[in-house]
């Protein structure tokens, strides 16, 4: 892994503990603006403003050991990378569901534990299932984030709350926030547009209070709150009930496959040569929020998904150490003992978070999109993400529909961005059967082009939507070995030589089969001195020089021709 020259301390470097705190700092404005989803979440279960409180407390403590989880990366749990989870109006519908099916508080969150076990059985079977779970699934899923944050977003803008008497102070200062946030985001070049949250935030708040329509109630409840305390867990009691476990346990595996995405953009944005996600990683990563989420139903917190916001702020800020995830997560944890701190969420005017969210949401969209478009969709994953999002599209005037007449489909139409997973997924599944495509040619030893040879498997694998990158690779690989069979190592009398190509969503095979004598690779390469004494050792510096075309590359006897197999990972 090489740092990318955009990074100042990498994914190894040890930052100075003052860029680090301020960092730290940072990456804390962005997460704790999220608090606002406590709030929604708070008005839809109709807690008390203690309640409240108390839900943003413990929140703030599990996201804090998720991140010193992922940073510290030890006996199979956490990436080993700075990535934090977030607060996400896609874990409401969950809580929503269980509560309008007469589930109690303490029911409801005691099935966030399955949300945790849910993403714990997705991290041991991820690098089995990495055909359905693929990049461009997970970019759908951080996408329909994304929309879900903006939808709400809308509703917070333009639905101005009970006793807000004036509508259009409301929107105007809904207006004025996102303003703000958009003219510090695109014009502001120094480090306060690192602080365009939090800024952006304060702006609405202290508009609303000179305009005097702060809530005198909210105010009280706000200079009553001590200045350090700590909610007895559980918030709302433990009791298991069977009846919702289908939404939750789809909430956490769609929340495993927003994971995917999130961290395949860490990896990215820490490896100059990035050319795959590293799967192993990644199921550690999410074996650590799959922890975390049962520590939240064991004390009562919101469930979380990876911040894709928060890996776009650490790499603006060419900060993507992981000792990063020490300071933010310790930080995390200390707020969460501050409900003076948590109580500047309950003032905020529902436009200001209304605003917050739209902003949010850009950002989260396309870097959805982006991994969808970061692959080659073939004819299969055309059509899978494509049902995905027309699904998400039209939820809206179905849901009522389907509920209506097949009631039993409310276990997974519960969410929009569930269900349209849930379609992505089933397709891709469905569509692994005849997944394996190969194709076989053979070229006369020592006479073919690289013209020949490279329009043949660009051919083929365009037709299978394999990365242009790989298919490249593997036309070069095919010509050198080709070139030196055909002049050294193949039989005169039967100089055909056998290219096959395979490609399953995940390698890309290029497999050389001849009859003549081995092809063995020497181990290293030969010394300048060598090749001047023996110039002949010009074709072990080639077979060298094959061998290192492919990361996976062997030699074998298959019956009576020999086959060289170069594997190349998409």
């Amino acid at each position: 892994m090489r740092k990318p020259e955009t990074l100042l301390y990498g994914v190894d470097d040890l930052p100075p503990a003052r860029v680090a705190f301020i960092a730290a700092l940072q990456q804390v404005a962005f997460l704790v603006t999220l608090l606002g989803v406590p709030g929604v979440a708070a008005m839809r279960l109709g807690l008390t403003p203690q309640g409240f409180f108390d839900l943003s407390a413990t929140t703030l403590f599990c996201a804090g050991i998720a991140l010193i989880l992922q940073g510290y990366a030890r006996f199979g749990v956490g990436a080993g990378l700075f990535y934090p989870l977030q607060c996400t109006t896609a874990a409401i519908p969950a809580l929503a569901y269980a509560g309008s099916s007469g589930l109690s508080l303490g029911q409801s969150f005691t099935m966030v534990a399955v949300v945790g076990l849910s993403q714990l059985v997705c991290s041991f079977v991820l690098v089995r299932l990495r055909g359905i779970i693929t990049v461009e699934a997970a970019g759908l899923a951080v996408f329909l984030i994304g929309v879900g944050l903006g939808q709400q977003g809308l509703v917070l803008i333009f639905d101005a709350p009970p006793g807000f008497n004036d509508a259009m102070a409301h929107i105007a200062i809904a207006f004025l926030t996102l303003t703000t946030l958009i003219v510090l985001h695109i014009y502001v070049r120094n480090r306060v547009r690192l602080f365009t949250n939090l800024i952006g935030l304060t702006v609405g708040l202290v508009v609303t209070a000179a305009v005097g329509l702060l809530d005198p109630h909210e105010i009280d409840l706000l200079a009553a709150a001590p200045w350090i305390s700590f909610p007895l867990p559980p918030l709302f009691g433990w009791d298991f009930q069977a009846g919702a476990i289908i939404p939750f346990a789809v909430t956490g595996f769609v929340f495993a496959l927003t994971s995917v995405g999130v961290q395949t953009i860490a990896q990215r944005n820490n490896d100059r040569d990035f050319k795959a996600p590293d799967l192993t990683s990644i199921s550690r990563g999410i074996r650590a929020e799959g922890l975390v989420h049962l520590l939240a139903g064991l004390i009562n917190a919101l469930p979380m998904v990876a911040s894709g916001g928060a890996v776009a702020l650490a790499a603006a800020s060419g900060c993507t150490a992981r000792r990063l995830a020490f300071w933010t997560g310790g930080l995390l944890i200390l707020f969460s003992f501050l409900p003076k701190m948590i109580g500047f969420w309950i003032l905020l005017p529902s436009a200001a978070t209304g605003a917050l969210f739209l902003f949010l949401a850009t950002f989260t969209t396309v870097n959805g999109l982006q991994l969808v478009a970061s692959r080659v969709l073939d004819a299969r994953k055309v059509v899978a993400i494509g049902m995905g999002f027309v699904t998400a599209i039209a939820y809206e005037p179905l849901h009522n529909l389907l509920e209506g007449r097949i009631p039993e489909l409310r276990l997974v139409t519960f969410s929009s961005f569930a269900v349209s997973i849930l379609v992505t997924i089933v397709l891709l599944a469905l569509f692994r059967i005849g997944a394996r495509r190969s194709v076989v040619r053979r070229f006369p030893g020592g006479e073919a082009s690289h013209n020949e040879v490279a329009d043949f498997i660009e051919a083929e694998a365009g037709r299978w939507g394999a990365p242009v990158d790989v298919v490249q690779r593997g036309a070069h690989v095919a010509w050198q070995a080709i070139e030196l069979i055909g002049r050294e190592f193949v039989d005169p009398a039967r100089p055909a030589i056998e290219v096959t190509t395979g490609f399953n969503d995940i390698v890309f095979d290029v497999i050389v089969r001849y009859e003549g004598t081995a092809l063995v690779p020497p181990a290293g390469p030969p010394s300048a001195e060598d090749l001047v004494d023996n110039p002949d050792l010009v074709h072990a510096l080639s077979a060298y020089l094959i061998s290192r075309l492919a990361p996976d590359f062997r030699t074998q006897r298959a019956g009576s021709m020999w086959e060289l197999h170069f594997r190349l990972p998409v």
